[in-house]
C-alpha cells in the first residue's frame, strides 16, 4: 500500500505547518492546514472562534473540515493541536 495522505500531528506550536509545508514541497504535494481552513470557512481566527462560539462550535466545525480533506489525495495535512484528541476527527485521520 502506498500512503497517498500524510497528517502531522502534536502539540499547539509544535511546528507542524513549518514541517509539513517542507514536507509537501518536497513530495510535490498540496500542503493543507486544518486551522487556516477553519478561518477561511469562518472568517475568524481560530482565538476569535474559540472566544465568540466555545469550543464545541470550534470541535464540530474542525470535524466538517477534517471530514472534507478525506477524499483529497497527495496531501500534507497540518492538523490543529487538539485535532487528534477529538474521536471522531482521529477516526478520520486513522481511516
Amino acid at each position: 500500500m502506498k500512503a497517498d495522505k500524510v497528517y502531522l500531528v502534536g502539540f499547539m506550536g509544535a511546528g507542524k505547518t513549518s514541517v509539513g509545508r517542507a514536507l509537501a514541497r518536497r513530495l510535490d504535494w498540496r500542503f493543507l492546514d486544518i486551522d487556516e481552513l477553519i478561518e477561511s470557512r469562518e472568517r475568524l481566527a481560530v482565538s476569535e472562534i474559540f472566544a465568540r462560539r466555545g469550543e464545541p462550535y470550534f470541535r464540530a466545525v474542525e470535524r466538517a473540515v477534517v471530514a472534507d480533506q478525506i477524499p483529497t489525495r497527495h496531501a500534507v495535512v497540518a492538523t490543529g493541536g487538539g485535532t487528534f484528541v477529538d474521536p471522531a476527527s482521529r477516526a478520520a485521520i486513522m481511516n
